[in-house]
């Protein structure tokens, strides 16, 4: 409530002598990381290059999609999982790295547990400080091609766009990548010069050979995938450049559009009524609507319109690359899961997908907002997005998902987000990032170098620990597959008929994705095979429910045999338990359990849990807690075994204008300094005889052994992150001397 009037002065400055203390201090008296060197030692606990196949990339032939939609390599009948890593270079964070570097940098990313890079707006750094169109960088080419041949060496494939920025290959582009002085994404949609622009990139980039590989990379099958134009939906574009109206330079497509479908200015207002103006004629000119979402006449015609004219754009840009050798996944169209765009990517032989929990607004700069919202908050809307965008048969990636610094929640996505990945048999997943290994924490003349910023992977404790998790849970594959499927069954028709471009799968049905594997299909349904649910979409938001799933969604996968009787799920509740029984959501509980033979997983808000053989007991903070084999064996007999306790990190001096962090006013700098985290470590079933335990430097190496109890069933090791004699740890490792 208002002050009174006497107390204002005072009080006013005792707020603000609190508001100086927070932003001076933030968390300065969390511990500091002691680590300086973070390249992970080889044969270390955090030495996860076993699980990348053996090099060159290629070597197998081209990945290639069966018909669940599974990739595959050509000579090689297992179907593959891959674990990507984002790489955007600019001039903050030292561009492309030297070849001394480029091999340090394969060694550790293979060490990661990596089998995949996403090489990101290339078309925008090639560029810097360059004046003529196409005048590549040449240095910083040669060192991409090098960085590429040392990837395929190490047996990392490659995912790369063919177009990220409009500013792209333009000589006259602002220094600020995300200033768009051009249109050059648009322009691929618009006509025959912004085709051929966008031709032009991707020969000199992807289609040029690589002397070191000696290869041609369009037809190399190092080669996974190309995102032919990154985020190049019109109506996304549209929304993230605050357009009131789309750009007039669609509207000459759209008449041409409109009298193919109506043949004259007669057919064009018999169709529209009163809608058609006056003024209006397929020559002289057609209103366009605002936007795509409406039920009237025009928005119908122009949500037509725009499906197909990037459908076309798609087919010709596929066709490009196909003539140029290249036989892996295109995709694109990969900003949202509205129902508009799932129509587009009817077109696509790939589904790709993007979403974030939260993007801070001005990434590390001085005001920039991130509001610290938590994935129990709105029911793992990040996750379910990303699901819903799934086509039935054709593979599915996600090539950017973050729940990103300074978030304080952001170790929930580190054990959500590949154990959902892997239940539901996607094909590649790839959490955004600007630079995925960070050598050491130092002060550096590069400014994203010498600090945790927004989408510093490699610099964020937390971050590394989630990959590190994701390795096992997706990428080794310890979260089954689920062999169920829910099919939501659209009907385009009823989605241009209705106004309904701009809406989306419901909570009530998108929240089975943390229950079963779920996905859309088109046209007539086919008969349901057993363990299976089909269900109907865009008829209306009545449309599920007349078919008694919003009412009771977990009733009709009991019906469909895609869960037991006993699942524990609560929808209402936003309470969900995989159908493998190895995937727990508690939404009210503010809880996370991952239960498999070989990996265990809980986030909690503090206190205790139990996932499987991993108990933890009086933990005294929000965390996440893990533990997994790492000798093949299930946590119960293993003799190695890895352990993590994550919480939150921030930089020393990282400060904010208000208590929630919300507001940046200072990023800081190294060394991190960890929220400390106390708790008890219970693992059951697991014999001591000849165990020790050790917390573990960011470079896997052992730190002064801690004391390991063997107790009834089990042994139990106790941690306190802030009294550990050599600073915080986040892993820790058990094994066998």
């Amino acid at each position: 409530m208002p002050l009174p009037p006497s107390r204002r002065p005072r009080a006013a400055a005792g707020l603000l002598l609190w508001l100086a203390a927070w932003g001076a201090c933030a968390q300065d008296d969390w511990p500091a990381l002691r680590d300086v060197d973070l390249q992970v030692r080889a044969g270390s606990a955090l030495d996860f290059s076993a699980l990348v196949r053996e090099g060159p990339a290629g070597r197998d032939g081209w990945v290639r999609a069966d018909a669940q939609g599974r990739l595959r390599f050509e000579r090689v009948e297992e179907p593959q999982r891959f674990l990507c890593a984002s790489m955007v270079f600019n001039p903050d964070n030292g561009g492309v790295p030297d070849k001394d570097e480029a091999r340090a940098l394969a060694a550790q990313l293979r060490r990661t547990g990596y089998n995949l890079v996403r090489l990101h707006y290339v078309d925008a750094h090639l560029m810097t400080r360059r004046t003529r169109d196409f005048d590549f960088d040449p240095e910083q080419f040669d060192r991409l091609q090098y960085l590429m041949s040392e990837l395929k060496a190490a047996g990392i494939y490659w995912l790369v766009d063919g177009l990220t920025s409009n500013n792209a290959a333009y000589g006259d582009a602002p220094a600020n990548r995300y200033q768009s002085r051009h249109h050059a994404k648009w322009d691929v949609l618009t006509g025959d010069a912004g085709f051929e622009h966008w031709a032009t990139v991707v020969d000199r980039l992807w289609g040029v050979r690589n002397r070191y590989t000696g290869t041609v990379p369009l037809a190399d099958p190092a080669m996974l995938g190309v995102i032919l134009v990154n985020e190049g939906e019109a109506d996304f574009m549209a929304a993230a450049e605050r357009r009131a109206r789309y750009p007039e330079a669609l509207q000459p497509a759209f008449r041409t559009w409109l009298r193919e479908r109506y043949g004259s200015d007669t057919g064009l207002r018999r169709a529209w009524g009163a809608q058609a103006g006056p003024a209006e004629s397929l020559d002289a000119g057609i209103e366009m609507p605002a936007d795509a979402r409406g039920a009237g006449a025009r928005a119908r015609d122009f949500a037509r319109f725009i499906t197909e004219l990037q459908q076309r754009a798609f087919r010709r840009m596929d066709e490009h690359v196909r003539e140029r050798g290249f036989k892996g996944l295109t995709t694109g169209y990969d900003s949202w899961s509205f129902y508009g765009g799932d129509l587009t990517r009817q077109a696509l032989a790939t589904i790709d997908m993007h979403a974030y929990q939260g993007v801070p607004t001005r990434h590390g700069q001085a005001g920039s907002q991130l509001r610290q919202d938590s994935l129990f908050d709105n029911g793992a809307r990040m996750v379910r997005s990303l699901a819903v965008a799934r086509q039935w048969g054709k593979p599915m990636i996600v090539s950017e998902y973050g729940q990103p610094f300074w978030n304080r929640h952001r170790h929930e996505a580190a054990a959500l987000v590949p154990a959902v990945a892997a239940h539901q048999g996607w094909s590649a997943l790839c959490q955004f990032g600007e630079t995925p290994i960070q050598p050491r924490y130092e002060a550096s003349r590069f400014s994203r170098r010498s600090a945790i910023y927004p989408f510093g992977i490699g610099a964020d404790p937390v971050a590394r620990a989630g990959e590190r998790l994701a390795a096992l849970l997706y990428r080794r594959g310890d979260v089954s597959a689920s062999a169920h499927r829910v099919r939501l069954r659209l009907d385009a028709e009823a989605v241009f008929e209705r106004g309904l471009w701009r809406q989306q799968v419901p909570e009530a049905l998108s929240s089975l994705a943390l229950v079963a594997p779920i996905g859309l299909d088109f046209g007539s349904p086919a008969r349901a095979a057993a363990g299976e649910l089909t269900l109907p979409l865009a008829v209306g938001e009545r449309a599920a429910d007349d078919a008694g799933a919003l009412r009771d969604p977990l009733g009709a996968l009991r019906r469909a045999g895609v869960v037991a009787p006993d699942n524990a799920s609560r929808p209402p509740s936003r309470v969900f338990e995989s159908d493998t029984g190895e995937l727990r959501f508690d939404a009210p509980a503010r809880r996370i359990v991952v239960n498999t033979p070989r990996s265990a997983a809980v986030v909690l808000d503090g206190g205790s849990a139990r996932a499987g053989a991993l108990e933890v007991r009086d933990a005294s903070a929000p965390a996440l807690f893990a533990a997994a084999s790492l000798d093949g064996q299930p946590i119960v007999r293993s003799r190695r075994l890895l352990l993590w306790a994550v919480t939150d990190a921030l930089n020393t001096g990282m400060r904010f204008s208000d208590a929630q962090r919300t507001t940046l006013q200072a990023i800081g700098s190294f060394p991190p300094r960890v929220q400390p985290v106390a708790a008890t470590l219970r693992l059951h079933g697991l014999a001591a005889a000849g165990l020790k335990a050790w917390p573990l430097g960011l470079d896997g190496q052992r730190r002064t052994a801690l004391p390991l109890r063997g107790v009834d069933g089990g042994v139990e090791l106790s941690i306190d992150t802030a009294r550990l004699p050599e600073g915080p740890a986040l892993f820790f490792e058990i094994a066998a001397e």
